[in-house]
């Protein structure tokens, strides 16, 4: 591996166990896969956030895109959700067992006026965690035989660490009420959304399909979505455990700061299927994502 490949494969393990141990379901997961003998490749993961643009910054997809882009990483295609307002992009790095990285944004302008503004407000003090000399420093990686780990910590900070003031608590159920991915946003900032275990690589039975996964993660006790994304043979077919909720940290009334729970992450699972290469007429994996099926699983994190 060059320098900048162990760079983002030790931020991506990081990242992981960041998530992980928040999510109990990964390590059941996990565990699962070492008992069975099975692979554990990430078809991709899922980072969020809000376009809107504060003090010069761009909060929204470019925001968390300009790191895999330093990091190597191309992108690769595009998604629009109108009924949600939600906008995404995905990249892909060209080494096969790195994850798709998939990144998504709330068109905030779209939105009812009185929720567009609340949500502006309340992420006026945003505060830029990555720094240009950073990002130059990741996309020169491969000119050093190193790196450091200060600058490892601050990348991982970056995903890690609200870069707003914690907000009003009723505003986050205002906006969950218009919104659940803009109040997901607003408590979680880009923390990882979602790992997603590739079915494809398991390369075990009675895992080696996504109703033996499904059926095999239920007997461990995961709570799974009610319904498999895709029907046998397609493209793509894709599920997802229950999302976790944890406490974070909101503003009361009186400015006070307080704890309450809302729903953080879930573990979802990919399974592709072949399709015709258009260049070379070979079957090969499809490679993409599905508008109608990454619109559901969107939906995990809605608190009712």
């Amino acid at each position: 591996m060059s320098t900048k490949e162990r760079f983002t494969h030790d931020l991506l393990q990081l990242l992981w166990n960041d998530y992980a141990e928040r999510v109990p379901y990964a390590r059941i997961y996990q565990k699962m896969l070492e008992e069975l003998g099975a692979t554990f490749v990430n078809d991709h993961m899922a980072f969020r956030t809000l376009g809107v643009e504060i003090n010069g910054h761009n909060l929204g997809i470019p925001a968390v895109k300009r790191v895999w882009d330093a990091l190597g990483f191309v992108e690769r295609g595009a998604l629009e959700f109108p009924d949600t307002h939600l906008f995404a992009r995905y990249v892909k790095h060209h080494l096969a067992d790195f994850p798709r990285i998939f990144i998504s944004e709330l068109q905030v302008h779209k939105l009812p006026l009185h929720i567009s503004e609340a949500i502006r407000e309340s992420v006026s003090s945003f505060r830029d965690l990555l720094t240009e000399s950073d990002l130059r420093a990741l996309a020169q990686l491969d000119h050093s035989p190193s790196y450091s780990n200060e600058l490892l910590e601050r990348t991982f900070a970056f995903f890690k660490t609200l870069p707003w003031d914690p907000v009003p608590e009723d505003v986050v159920h205002t906006v969950n009420e218009v919104s659940q991915y803009g109040a997901w946003v607003l408590l979680h900032g880009y923390n990882v959304n979602h790992f997603t275990g590739s079915v494809n690589r398991h390369g075990v039975a009675p895992i080696d399909d996504i109703e033996g996964l499904v059926a095999e993660l239920k007997r461990r006790g995961v709570p799974m979505k009610a319904e498999i994304e895709g029907a046998r043979g397609s493209k793509l077919r894709q599920t997802a455990t229950h999302a976790v909720r944890v406490p974070v940290t909101v503003r009361s009334a009186d400015g006070s700061l307080k704890q309450i729970e809302w729903t953080y992450a879930y573990m979802e699972f990919a399974q592709r299927g072949y399709v015709e290469d258009p260049a070379s007429g070979e079957k090969v994996l499809f490679d993409g994502f599905l508008g109608p099926q990454a619109a559901q699983l969107f939906e995990m994190t809605r608190v009712k």
